[in-house]
């Protein structure tokens, strides 16, 4: 992928376009906002952060999104600062959406 710029800001383009259409956002410093993955991951991380923003997004929510992120953090074995969807694989997206529904028992 190479960097490019558009009129929203910069993002990663597939340098195989048009033949590839992956793109991948990036911070205003050239930085990629996660790791960039399959359309897969892509999916799955999505399906993630839908689970995970319920334990402090909902309106009946008891937890402070500091605490959602710790607890994430811990039930995955993860240092806080790995504790980021945006850098999972699929597999650990699948088991956050695990431990989200049991915490939650949806």
């Amino acid at each position: 992928m190479r960097l490019k710029q558009s009129r929203y800001g910069l993002f990663y383009s597939c340098t195989r376009f048009p033949e590839c259409r992956g793109t991948h956002g990036a911070h205003a410093n050239g930085t990629p906002l996660s790791v960039p993955g399959t359309p897969a991951v892509k999916h799955a991380r999505m399906l993630a952060h839908e689970a995970f923003d319920r334990m402090w997004r909902g309106p009946n929510s008891a937890w402070t999104r500091n605490a959602a992120y710790l607890w994430m953090a811990d039930v995955l074995g993860l240092d806080p600062s790995e504790a980021h969807i945006g850098r999972f694989t699929e597999e650990q997206c699948n088991q956050l959406i695990e431990f989200v529904e049991k915490e939650l028992r949806i």
